[in-house]
């Protein structure tokens, strides 16, 4: 299982320090209650499958918490013209500050917000009850009372690892797959029959997706996507490489190669068709030293990866330099309090850096704040987390549990500091990350 990709991260396993600190919880969230689903429908599990999604994205978003039903309130709620039969007075005296009515058909879906703290209301356009048009409406809405674009409507790519059942060679097969943020719609998309990792979507895209596979019997970094998830090898050099990472221009791939003998920085440019500009050319290389895991800054001028190069392995930054340059760039350490860290990954904003480190024998989540400095614990509690990875929204995180029989996916937001599984089925789930929001 694994092997060829062991070499890249197996150096940074072996060490611990136990140190822990509390993330501060946000205690401000603005209740919001969904009403039951009115419907002339008689399936009553369709009614509340409805509710639920809506129930998931706005307790998920991180503005509001969704309050719990009650009889009084929802016979206040007078269908079909919710609108204008809607009775402020009594709504006021709640601790309520929004209330969304639902009214729904067996095919279409249609919401009504009242905003009580303002008086206001909006009927949004009737939908069909398809599962992604309501995240879709939800970021909506979303944007609507927070001014803040929602992530309910994003995918996640992620591999999903299993037995092999002919033990013919490899022990796990890991294929990549695709699901909606609350794990629904899930499918597989390569069918490489081998060992699979790291899928990005390629920037301001959400067809397209690079990945690492073992199928030509060594680590190669390739490209598919979603109608063609056939890869084609992206990178053309000796060796393996692996853990690739993107710029959010799309001009330049750090990755992972033995190309010299032991792990090293490696880049490589692309033109603005996504096809490659020369050749790749080693970024950096420390004596009797492993990289791992590198990420870019938003601005693609500086990389954060791991490195033992002192001793333990620690998250550093390095400035990413032309071919031209002859001075020699040194890295700088970022990660202090704890002493082995693995799989940073840079926020959308640049203000910060999320990153694996062992505390009190697992490894759990922590946010490096560069305007502060300081390091602080988000997750907690029993199971390895591993390889975080931002949203658009410089909000929330998806990582995933690490285990010899149990991985999982978890959704977390940075300032409340409860998890979400995302999904519940056979098969280990690793290495996810978000599908790009596009802009025009």
């Amino acid at each position: 299982m694994w092997k060829i990709l062991t070499i890249f991260l197996l150096p940074f396993l072996l060490i611990s320090q136990e140190l822990e600190v509390a993330l501060p919880t946000r205690s401000n969230l603005k209740p919001i209650y969904i009403s039951s689903t009115h419907t002339q429908d008689h399936d009553w599990r369709f009614a509340e499958d409805l509710r639920s999604i809506l129930e998931y994205d706005f307790n998920l978003g991180g503005f509001c918490s969704v309050a719990e039903r009650q009889d009084h309130l929802e016979q206040t709620l007078q269908f079909p013209d919710v609108r204008s039969n809607f009775n402020l007075s009594v709504w006021k005296k709640t601790n309520i500050s929004y209330c969304l009515a639902i009214n729904a058909t067996k095919n279409h879906l249609e919401l009504t917000l009242f905003n009580i703290e303002n008086g206001s209301s909006k009927k949004y356009p009737i939908i069909k009850t398809d599962r992604h048009a309501i995240h879709q409406l939800t970021d909506t809405i979303h944007k609507d009372l927070f001014n803040q674009e929602g992530i309910a409507s994003l995918r996640l790519i992620f591999t999903q690892r299993k037995k092999n059942p002919s033990l013919d060679g490899l022990e796990w097969l890991s294929e990549v797959c695709i699901c909606d943020i609350d794990g629904a719609n899930a499918r597989q998309l390569t069918s490489d029959n081998s060992y699979c990792l790291s899928p990005y979507f390629f920037p301001n895209s959400n067809e397209e997706f690079f990945y690492v596979s073992e199928k030509s019997g060594q680590s190669k970094i390739y490209r598919a996507s979603l109608s063609n998830p056939k890869g084609k090898v992206v990178i053309d050099m000796r060796g393996n490489q692996a853990l690739p990472t993107i710029t959010k221009q799309g001009t330049q791939m750090a990755f992972i190669s033995d190309l010299a003998g032991r792990p090293d920085l490696f880049v490589q440019n692309f033109d603005r068709k996504g096809e490659m500009l020369g050749k790749s050319r080693q970024l950096y290389s420390a004596p009797r030293a492993t990289q791992a895991t590198p990420t870019y800054s938003p601005d693609g001028k500086k990389i954060a990866f791991v490195s033992d190069r002192d001793g333990p392995p620690r998250v550093y930054s390095l400035e990413v330099v032309n071919h031209k340059a002859t001075k020699r760039i040194r890295p700088q350490l970022i990660t202090k309090k704890n002493r082995e860290n693995t799989s940073p990954s840079w926020s959308p904003d640049g203000t910060k850096l999320a990153y694996s480190a062992k505390v009190d024998g697992f490894r759990q989540i922590w946010i490096y704040d560069f305007a502060t400095g300081e390091e602080v614990q988000l997750t907690t509690g029993p199971e390895n987390k591993e390889n975080p990875s931002w949203a658009p929204d410089n909000f929330h995180l998806v990582y995933n549990t690490e285990s010899s029989d149990n991985c999982e996916l978890y959704l977390i937001h940075i300032n409340q500091g409860e998890p979400i599984q995302v999904i519940k089925a056979p098969g280990q789930k690793r290495f996810a990350s978000w599908e790009p929001r596009i802009t025009k």
